[in-house]
């Protein structure tokens, strides 16, 4: 055995002995007792990761939830509910069950784009761009939903540089280009902004203006009159997220916030655009749905009643969201928030989402 292995090991014990003395009231009770109406929505960034990294706290709650260790014998229902994303959910699910060691199911991760899937069936035959995610990421991540001519800010430099000669495209990138589009003669129908990984502010930033004032949504050309409305969507309301660096960095917030800038100087008018994410209720009700079809999975009642608490680290966005939805919140200081009195008040403010959860699992066995 590994000295890794022995200290995860190690460490799952020793969580499951404080999880034991901190219900010890609740858990001597009768060998059934278990929390019916108990769910967990995650945030992922500065919840159960920091960058790149995984928490130690994260692993072992998922390993406790999931019914693999702990006092219950059977998993309590959770899914992950994240601003980001930038790749399509399949390669998202099977990476987080390599980091948390349990295997996640497609009804347990919703990323900022994940609703999406709901909205775009009148544009599957239609042009429409897709700006973000690393690589070809984007293209993917609307393929998997239906649409089958999804354009990449990369194809446009491909087809005329000059847009913005400032960007240059990589050896990889010209690998996936598609190079047989006239983007002067092709209508773009729709933007969707899915992530901010890999994205070129100023080259979107000029695309999505002129594509606005554009004729009929075609590059190269501008209205005489009325533009034609595009509708843009941006999928991650974040103007800052938490990741393993000690400050805050900027996220698709801030860069919406600098286009409807942009965008109000160039035309004196304001910025139409349609917002998904936490916290706004399109993005809630999808992951109450998402959950309720995880607990049809585990072979549960999905319209038995649901006590949720959604653990986050962003009161704008976890806490806010959470509590105009009616679920219970509880605010962990691993992420953005780091303390003191939150914009939005939380149910519970925890450490990390360890003692979160256990103070959840205690609070929900003390009422049955």
């Amino acid at each position: 055995m590994s000295l890794a292995t022995a200290s995860s090991r190690s460490q799952l014990r020793r969580a499951i002995r404080y999880i034991k003395r901190t219900h010890a009231r609740s858990l001597h009770g009768p060998p059934s007792a278990f929390p019916e109406r108990l769910a967990f929505a995650f945030d992922i960034d500065g919840v159960l990761k920091q960058g790149h990294h995984v928490l130690p706290q994260a692993v072992r709650v998922m390993s406790l939830l999931s019914g693999r260790t702990g006092p219950f014998q059977q998993p309590i229902p959770f899914l992950c509910i994240t601003n980001g994303g930038g790749v399509p959910e399949a390669e998202r699910l099977e990476l987080l069950s390599r980091d948390f060691g349990i295997k996640l199911s497609t009804d347990q991760l919703v990323q900022s784009h994940t609703p999406l899937r709901d909205y775009v069936h009148d544009y599957a035959e239609k042009p429409v761009l897709i700006i973000g995610g690393g690589g070809d990421a984007g293209r993917r991540i609307a393929e998997s939903y239906g649409l089958k001519r999804a354009y990449l800010l990369q194809d446009i430099v491909a087809w005329r540089s000059a847009i913005w000669d400032r960007y240059h495209l990589s050896p990889a990138e010209e690998s996936f280009v598609k190079r047989d589009v006239d983007f002067s003669n092709t209508q773009i129908e729709a933007i969707f902004v899915v992530n901010d990984d890999g994205l070129d502010w100023g080259l979107a930033s000029q695309v999505i203006t002129e594509l606005l004032m554009s004729d009929q949504g075609r590059l190269g050309t501008s209205s005489q009159g009325t533009p034609k409305h595009i509708p843009l969507v941006f999928t991650n309301p974040d103007v800052i997220w938490g990741s393993d660096y000690p400050l805050p960095r900027l996220g698709m917030g801030a860069f919406r916030i600098a286009l409807e800038a942009i965008y109000k100087t160039l035309t004196g008018r304001d910025l139409e655009y349609t917002q998904f994410g936490k916290p706004h209720a399109t993005t809630y009700r999808f992951a109450e749905a998402m959950l309720r079809r995880h607990l049809s999975s585990l072979g549960r009642d999905p319209e038995s009643p649901l006590n949720v608490y959604m653990v986050g680290d962003n009161p704008e966005s976890d806490i806010a969201g959470a509590n105009g939805h009616g679920w219970d919140s509880i605010l962990v200081k691993t992420g953005v928030f780091k303390g003191g009195e939150p914009t939005h008040k939380p149910t519970r403010i925890a450490e990390h989402v360890e003692e979160g959860v256990t103070w959840a699992i205690s609070r929900e066995l003390a009422k049955s």
